[in-house]
């Protein structure tokens, strides 16, 4: 069988022609080596940097106000009328709006009738039930030492004639006043105070002397 001839054959290889692809190669490498190829370098415009600064805000507007008017004053004219005015007994009858300060004559009432004054309640005081107990007990400690004294209380008698409460105005020693403070509250009975007729509650003043018997 024989062999296809070709370029890539080497038994047909010439000299000369491997010597002109060689020098082909060569002059080559050597112009990309002197004449390297240029690159188009397209730059990106630089646009300087301008500092944003804030806008102070404008200065506040001072607002006058305007001075107020003086209004003139109107004189004020008041009518003459009669006031009545009630005091305890009678009543008077004086001017209003002029300068006379003096009573004037009331009108005449009709025949037939007159003022009756008002008449003031009748008032009635609390007096102590004689039938009661009244002496509170001799405190033990104060009768020891034979110990004398005197209490003064307020008393709230209410409309049932009890007492309600026991105030202290004054007293010798502490013993005597819870000893008068009890039996207050536990014996004593009054009649009570009236208004009209009508009981009512009412304050009262008592007096208890402690004294030791012979």
């Amino acid at each position: 069988m024989q062999e296809q001839a070709g370029f890539l054959n080497q038994r047909n290889r010439s000299p000369a022609g491997v010597a002109i692809v060689a020098g082909l190669h060569g002059a080559a490498i050597a112009a990309l080596i002197l004449f390297p190829p240029s690159f188009i370098v397209h730059e990106m415009p630089v646009f300087p940097l301008i500092p944003i600064t804030e806008t102070p805000p404008p200065p506040p507007v001072e607002v006058k106000e305007a001075p107020p008017v003086a209004r003139a004053e109107r004189p004020v004219t008041r009518p003459e009328t009669e006031v009545a005015t009630q005091t305890t007994n009678e009543t008077i009858f004086t001017r209003t709006g002029t300068d006379d300060p003096k009573p004037i004559d009331p009108p005449p009432l009709p025949k037939g009738e007159e003022i009756v004054p008002p008449t003031a309640p009748v008032l009635t005081d609390a007096v102590i039930d004689p039938r009661v107990p009244f002496q509170p007990d001799y405190p033990a400690r104060m009768a020891r030492q034979e110990i004398e004294g005197v209490v003064v209380v307020r008393v709230l008698i209410g409309a049932d004639g009890r007492v309600k409460a026991v105030e202290q105005v004054s007293t010798t020693d502490p013993a005597f006043f819870e000893a008068t403070k009890r039996q207050a509250l536990r014996a004593w009975r009054f009649r009570p105070a009236t208004r009209d007729g009508v009981a009512v509650e009412s304050w009262r003043t008592m007096r208890v002397k402690f004294e030791m018997q012979a």
